[in-house]
Formats: structure tokens, sequence, C-alpha cells
């Protein structure tokens, strides 16, 4: 017999007598097993628990949970040796990371499953929050997220608020806030804490939405009018609700107040200027809107193009004629490629086409950006030999020094250059030889040459 065969006969023959064992020898014989080797202790309970579920009938409702439990806190004893390297460390290897979230995946997978007893999770509260608490392993917002995952319970909430309450700080103060609003309904102890953070746009929001949850429509409004004076950084959401209730109730004077409070504070000017210009167009107050969107445009920052065709569309011939002049400078000035598209509008084509063959110099001193395909696109039929040299340029500096990258935009311009010789001019003649001189003057490059094949 050869040595092969030797080997599957003993281990035969293990199996055999793992069989021939009685349940005293077989239990006496994992005991040791599970006492040398600690790393089996997690893979018993699994098989238990894959047991669990092909035979239901053989596990009480006592004992599942009692294993879930277990289990929980196997994986948490996994995860933390992993997640307290990496606070030791601030950080760690890519592996390591990814097994740490198998671990916590796990222990999601049996949260949602729903069967672990309080007791466990407090406990894995205490010991989740010692690593939380370090900051500076990179797996806190996974461990937050399973925090609110765990609790279910009025005591889990409760017990939730007291470990973020160990260390406090405003993120653990709207933590608790969260907590106490949604999950335990303690609308007393929200207001609270609340009312001592109330420093930002978006915690006078938070308050808003609460008191608009409880039907307390004046005190929303309230607490949305101290918000738009006293908040700092964006109040959006609170002009946004004082905007919508004002319009409804049709308070022009409100309307025009909380406007002036956006321009004080330098936040929001455009878009309230932006809703009184569409409030008043729709009241039919020609003076007013005009005089709105005439001040939002102060405020326009992007898209001239839009704002430029906005105003043209809803000012009169003479208001337009007065001040299209100032608009169209100030737009040559901030946004020189949506001043061109408005030259196209306007037929003045000539100057598009010096435009983007001498790009002026901005404010700075510097070159404008010179991505003008679009432009020449449009002018390639009314000054195509000016294009065709536009778009050569365009692809010649690809060439020398290039990589396959630049050869492949060098072949995209070319193939344009290709198209007006033929489409436009129908000289094919003139665009062959020019295109063969090009080859000629790089057919030391064979990646280039390969990229223009198919021109």
């Amino acid at each position: 017999m050869d040595e092969e065969d030797n080997t599957q006969s003993e281990t035969f023959s293990l199996y055999v007598r793992l069989r021939l064992l009685d349940a005293d020898d077989l239990y006496d014989l994992v005991s040791t097993l599970l006492i040398k080797k600690p790393e089996l202790h997690q893979m018993a309970l699994e098989w238990f628990k894959e047991r669990q579920k092909t035979m239901p009938e053989t596990m009480e409702n006592e004992d599942l949970v009692a294993l879930n439990d277990d289990l929980l806190l196997e994986y948490w004893e996994d995860t933390r040796d992993i997640i307290s390297e990496f606070n030791r460390l601030g950080g760690g290897l890519e592996e390591d990371e990814e097994e740490a979230y198998e671990y916590l995946d796990q222990i999601s997978k049996l949260i949602v499953e729903g069967e672990l007893s309080t007791s466990a999770k407090l406990e894995f509260l205490d010991e989740a929050f010692e690593e939380y608490n370090i900051e500076n392993s990179g797996f806190e917002d996974g461990l937050m997220d399973l925090f609110f995952e765990i609790c279910q319970t009025k005591e889990e909430w409760e017990y939730l608020v007291k470990k973020l309450d160990e260390h406090p700080s405003d993120w653990r103060k709207e933590l608790i806030m969260r907590i106490q609003k949604r999950h335990l309904h303690d609308d007393e102890a929200y207001l609270q804490e609340r009312k001592q953070i109330l420093s930002h746009g978006m915690d006078y929001w938070d308050l808003v939405k609460f008191y608009v949850e409880k039907g307390d429509q004046e005190k929303a409004l309230e607490t949305a009018e101290e918000g738009i004076l006293k908040g700092e950084g964006s109040c959006s959401w609170l002009f946004e609700f004082l905007w919508e209730h004002f319009s409804k109730e049709g308070d022009t004077a409100n309307l025009e107040r909380i406007v002036q409070t956006a321009l004080s504070r330098n936040d929001e000017e455009k878009n309230m200027l932006d809703r009184l210009f569409e409030y008043y167009r729709s009241e039919g107050d020609y003076k007013r809107a005009k005089a709105a969107l005439l001040k939002s445009f102060e405020f326009t920052r992007r898209k001239y193009y839009a704002e430029y065709n906005k105003l043209k569309g809803f000012l009169k011939g003479p208001d337009w004629k007065s001040v299209e002049p100032e608009i169209f400078a100030k737009i040559k000035e901030e946004d020189f490629h949506d001043y061109l598209r408005i030259c196209l509008d306007k037929g003045m084509k000539e100057t598009v086409l010096k435009s983007i063959l001498n790009p002026p110099k901005s404010r700075f001193g510097y070159l404008i950006e010179e991505n003008f395909d679009e432009f020449a696109d449009e002018l390639n039929k009314d000054f195509p030999e000016k294009i065709i040299e536009y778009y050569w340029q365009k692809a010649y500096r690809n060439i020398p020094n290039g990589t396959r990258k630049t050869y492949s935009i060098a072949a995209r311009y070319l193939g344009k250059v290709k198209g007006i010789y033929l489409d436009i001019l129908n000289d094919e003649a003139g665009w062959t030889k020019r295109f063969s001189d090009l080859k000629s003057e790089f057919k030391k490059r064979p990646a280039f040459l390969d990229e223009v094949s198919g021109l």
C-alpha cells in the first residue's frame, strides 16, 4: 500500500473511531480541543447556529438567545483586536480593515435576527465604547451605526445616551438629541438639550422641524425668525420655510423683510431675490419684479448665459436696451465662455473667431483657458480655413513628446480637420497632402501612426 493509501486509511480510521465514541468521551474530546484551541469556540457556536437554522426544533428560544449572545461577544472580541491595533497606530492594513468590517457585518446580522438579550447588548456597548472613545481607528462611523442599530428597547436607548454623555461634545449632544426625539420620544429632554445648543442654522432648523411635527406652527415660525438672525452658517432651510409660509399668506411686507435679512447677513441673497422676482412676476407686478431680477444679477457667480437670457426674456424693450451693455460687459469679465455664447447669439462671429484664435488674458495676467472647441464647431462653415488652423494646432501640440493618450487627442482633432477639408471645402487632395506630410514628420512614432491609422 502506497503512502497516499496509508493517509486515507488513517483518516478513515479516525472518523470510524469518532463514530464509536459515546457521549461522555465525545464531550471530553471536544472540551479538550476547545481548551487547547480557543479559536474553535467560535466555530462550535457557528455550528450550533447553523444546526438551529436547519433543525429549529432542537433549540429553545432561550438557548438561541444565549447562543447569539455568545456569538455577539465572540465576533466583537475578534473585531476589537483589530480596532485596538488601529487605535494604537492610527490605522492599519487594508486586509485587516476588511476583516474587521466582516465581523461588524456578522454582528449586524445577529441584530437583524433580533434574538439578543439586553444584558449582552449593554456589555457590547461598554466594551465597544472603550475603543470608540479613543477615536483614532477610523472605525468610528461604522461603530456608531452599529450602536444605533443594536438599540431597540427604552432601556437600551437610555444606556446609549449614558455612554454618549460620558465624553460630552457637540456631535454627541446632537446624537443624544436625536435619540431623545426619535426613539425615546422624550420631548422635554430634547428641548432642554436643544435650547442649550442653538448656534448654527441647522440647529434652529432641527428645532423648527420638531415644532412642525408637534403641530405648533407659531413656535416653528418664531424659531425660524430667530434662526435667520442669529444662526451661523447656512440658513437656507429656515429662509425657505419662512418664504413658503409668507408667500402662501400673500404677505409681501414680510417677504421683503426676510429678503433684506438675507442681504444683510450675506446668506442666500441670490436665491431669495430669485424667489422675490418669481413672486412679483406671478402677481403681475413688473416694476418690483424687474428690481428683484436686476438685484439678483448682482449676485450671479455662475451660469451667466442663462441669467442673461432670463433678463432678456423678461425685461421690456427700453429697459433691456438700457441695461444690456453693462450686463454684457460684466459677463465678458466674469465668464468669457458665456460671453462668447452670447456673442454667437448676437451674430458677432468675427469677434468669437478672433477670441478663440488669440485668447485674451484674464484680469490676473494669465491666458484664459483655451478650450474653445464648441465655438470652433459653430464657426467651421463660416471660416473653414481659420478653424482648420485652430484644430491643426490643437492636434500638433499633442504629438511631440506625446503618449498614447495625447496621440488619441491629436487623432480626434485631426478628424475634425479632415471633416472640414472633405465636407466643407471639398478639398480631399489638400487633406491628403497635409496629412501625409504630418505622418512623414513623425514617421518614427509608431504609436502615433497607429492612433491616426483610421484617418
